[in-house]
C-alpha cells in the first residue's frame, strides 16, 4: 500500500463521506433517522438497493468463478434470478410495506398480519441471520483488503466497520442511500475500468480473444440440466436466485428503503428499476475473461498456482498487486472498500432500527426525540463493533470459496424466512402451524444438504414447503392486500 495509493484511497473516502453528508440534510428525530423521512427520490433508493446486496465477494469471487479451471459465465443464471426477485419484491411487498400503518418494522408487520408471537420469532432469526450474514460479507472484504493493502485483516476490518458506522452516524438511512449512489458509481466504474485497462495489456484482436477463450470453454452462459446436484444452473439460477432474493423482503432493509421513497409508486419504482442496475456483476464476469486472456499469455509464478488451488479467490488481489502500477491500483481498492461499506452501513441501520425501535423506545417510553436519536447512534456503534468481531471470528471457515461460503451460510436459514414473509404477505398461519412449517422447513433443508442437493435449491424448496404446511393446517382463505391498517 504505497502512499500515493493511500492518499488517493483516503480522498475518495473523505471525498464521499462530504457529498453524502452534504446531501442527507438534517434528522431530528429516530423515524427520519431509520427512515429518510420518505424525502427520497426512487433511482437514488434504487441504486442503494443494489448496492447493499453487491459486496466485495462480487468484486473477487465472480472473476474467480470465471478464471478457475472449469470456470465459465454461469454466474449469470443466479444473477437473472435476482434480478427477477427484485421485481417480484416489487410486485408483492412495496405497496403492502408503504401503506400500512400501525407498524415501524418488517417483524411488527409479520406479527400483525399473524400473530405477535411469530413476529417475535422472525426477529430473533432475522437478528441472528443479520449478524451471520454481515460478520462474513466484512471478513471478505477485510480478507481482500489484506492482500492489496499488505495491512493485517484485523486492521482492515477496522477501517470497513469505521467509515460504515461513520456514514450511518451522520444522518442515518439518508447518508445510506446517498453515499450508496456513489458508491455504486465507484464499484460500477471499477469494474469497467478493469476489463478495459486488462484488455489494452494484451496484444490480441477481439476475435482471437474470442477465439481463446471459447477454446478453454468459458463462453459457456446456460446449463440446462436438471441435476439438482449441480449447482449453477438455468432452473437452480433463476428459481433459487428470485427466491432467495424474494427472501430478504423479510428484512428490516426492505421496508425502510420503501418507507424512505416519496409514493408507493415510487418504491415499487425503485425495485423495479434495481433489476437493471445489476451492471457490476456482470461487469466482472467480463473481468473473468480478461484476467484468463492475460494469465494464458503471462504464466504464473509455480507458488502462485498452488495457492490458487486452495483460495481461487485471490487471483484478482494477486493482478492489482503485481500488475498495476500505483495510483490506478487505487481505484480498484476503493471498489473494494465501496462494495464493503455499502453493504455494511446499510446492515447497520438495519439492526440498529430493529434494535431501538423493538427493544429501547419499548424498554425506555416516554424519552425524547433526541435520547432516541442519542440511543440509534449508540447502538449504530455497538453493532458495529459486534460484526467486526463476528467477521474475525469467521476467519476460521474462509477456506471454502467466497462465492459458495456468501450464498451457502444464508439458505440454511432463508427458507424460513422466504415462507414467514409470504405467509405474512398473504395473512396464513397461526403459532401451533407455524411451528410445525419452520420444522419441516428445516428438516427439508437438512434432507436436501445430506443428499447433496444444490445449496440454490434449499431456500425456495424449503421455503415453499413450509408455506404448503401452514396452510394446509391453517385453511384459511388468503388476505390479498398485504395492508396492516
Amino acid at each position: 500500500m504505497s502512499f500515493l495509493n493511500l492518499a488517493i484511497l483516503l480522498a475518495v473516502m473523505v471525498g464521499v463521506t462530504w457529498i453524502g453528508h452534504r446531501l442527507s440534510g438534517r434528522v431530528d428525530n429516530r423515524h427520519d433517522f431509520f427512515e429518510g423521512g420518505g424525502s427520497l427520490p426512487w433511482w437514488a433508493v434504487s441504486a442503494s438497493i443494489i448496492a447493499t446486496v453487491i459486496s466485495s465477494v462480487t468484486f473477487v469471487s465472480v472473476p474467480a468463478a470465471v478464471f478457475k479451471a472449469g470456470g465459465d459465465l454461469g454466474y449469470i443464471q443466479v444473477l437473472f434470478g435476482l434480478m427477477l426477485g427484485k421485481l417480484l419484491t416489487a410486485w408483492l411487498f412495496a405497496e403492502p410495506y408503504y401503506k400500512s400503518t400501525r407498524i415501524s418494522t418488517t417483524y411488527d408487520y409479520i406479527g400483525a398480519r399473524l400473530q405477535p408471537a411469530i413476529g417475535h420469532l422472525s426477529l430473533a432469526l432475522g437478528i441472528a441471520l443479520s449478524i451471520l450474514m454481515t460478520g462474513v460479507k466484512v471478513l471478505t472484504t477485510g480478507l481482500v483488503l489484506s492482500v492489496v493493502t499488505g495491512w493485517a485483516l484485523a486492521s482492515c476490518v477496522v477501517a470497513v466497520v469505521a467509515f460504515a458506522v461513520l456514514w450511518s452516524w451522520l444522518a442515518g438511512l439518508k447518508t445510506v442511500i446517498w453515499t450508496d449512489l456513489i458508491l455504486f458509481v465507484v464499484f460500477t466504474f471499477g469494474a469497467v475500468f478493469a476489463i478495459v485497462f486488462t484488455v489494452q495489456q494484451l496484444p490480441l484482436t477481439p476475435a482471437q480473444g474470442f477465439a481463446i477463450l471459447d477454446s478453454k470453454a468459458k463462453l459457456a452462459l446456460f446449463n440446462p440440466s436438471f441435476d439438482p446436484h449441480t449447482t449453477y444452473t438455468l432452473w437452480a439460477g433463476i428459481i433459487g436466485g428470485s427466491l432467495l432474493s424474494l427472501a430478504l423482503a423479510g428484512s428490516q432493509a426492505t421496508l425502510q428503503r420503501v418507507r424512505a421513497c416519496r409514493s408507493a409508486g415510487d418504491a415499487r419504482k425503485a425495485y423495479l428499476f434495481a433489476a437493471l442496475f445489476y451492471l457490476a456483476p456482470i461487469c466482472m464476469l467480463g473481468v473473468g475473461l480478461a484476467l484468463t486472456l492475460f494469465y494464458n499469455d503471462h504464466s504464473l509464478p509455480p507458488d502462485v498456482l498452488e495457492d490458487l488451488a486452495r483460495q481461487p479467490d485471490r487471483i484478482f488481489p494477486y493482478f492489482i498487486v503485481t500488475q498495476i502500477p500505483d495510483g490506478i491500483s487505487a481505484i480498484f481498492i476503493a471498489a473494494i472498500f465501496a462494495a464493503g461499506i455499502s453493504t455494511l452501513d446499510t446492515a447497520l441501520t438495519e439492526i440498529a432500527d430493529i434494535s431501538i425501535t423493538n427493544g429501547y423506545v419499548r424498554i425506555v417510553k416516554g424519552a425524547s426525540d433526541a435520547h432516541y436519536l442519542r440511543a440509534s447512534r449508540a447502538a449504530l456503534l455497538l453493532w458495529g463493533i459486534a460484526f467486526g468481531a463476528m467477521a474475525l471470528f469467521l476467519e476460521r471457515f474462509s477456506g471454502e470459496g467466497l462465492l459458495d461460503l456468501t450464498f451457502k451460510l444464508p439458505n440454511y436459514f432463508n427458507g424460513i424466512l422466504l415462507g414467514t414473509v409470504l405467509l405474512a404477505r398473504y395473512g396464513i398461519g397461526r403459532l401451533p402451524g407455524y411451528l410445525v412449517g419452520c420444522a419441516t422447513a428445516a428438516l427439508t433443508t437438512s434432507l436436501m444438504v445430506s443428499e447433496n442437493i444444490g445449496f440454490f435449491w434449499w431456500c425456495p424448496v424449503s421455503g415453499l414447503a413450509m408455506v404448503a404446511v401452514v396452510w394446509a393446517l391453517d385453511r384459511r382463505a388468503p388476505e390479498w392486500s398485504g395492508v396492516v391498517n
